[in-house]
């Protein structure tokens, strides 16, 4: 007996981890707009420019692999 196995395709898999990496660098900028204290604002500008380099990359991928958006 065979399981059907559902195929999630790269396509997918890029575009969701672009939608992902998109949220997270909004709620990045948002709590780095919001915070006050010098110790959290370097942590969220740490945050927020590790978020802006995924979503670089996976928006980089993604016009290389000419997925549509």
């Amino acid at each position: 007996m065979k399981l059907k196995q559902s195929a999630i395709s790269q396509d997918e898999i890029l575009f969701n981890s672009l939608q992902s990496a998109r949220m997270d660098l909004e709620k990045a900028t948002v709590l780095f707009n919001e915070l006050t204290d010098d110790t959290a604002v370097d942590y969220a500008s740490y945050n927020l420019l590790a978020a802006r380099a995924r979503y670089s990359y996976l928006l980089k991928l993604a016009k290389e692999s000419k997925l549509s958006l």
